[in-house]
């Protein structure tokens, strides 16, 4: 099963632009979503430079990573690839 990680920023006007659009109804999947004020450990491990990230990780692994705001279609066809 695929998990995914949103890092956002309560400040990132990106991020908060991308959020509804996840939560969109014709997007299923589960995300954790992750406010982050200033970068932690978990920056560093998963290589994360910038907010909006959104991880996709299956059985520990990174399978799939979008970097910046994006399109609804192009986060529906990002959870299709990483399903």
């Amino acid at each position: 099963m695929t998990s995914y990680l949103l890092f956002s920023s309560p400040a990132c006007v990106p991020c908060q632009r991308m959020k509804p659009l996840i939560a969109q109804e014709s997007i299923t999947a589960d995300v954790t979503v992750t406010d982050i004020v200033t970068p932690d450990d978990l920056f560093g491990v998963l290589d994360v430079t910038g907010v909006p990230t959104l991880l996709a990780m299956k059985d520990g692994r990174e399978v799939g990573r979008l970097t910046g705001l994006k399109s609804q279609a192009d986060l529906i066809v990002f959870f299709e690839e990483t399903s």
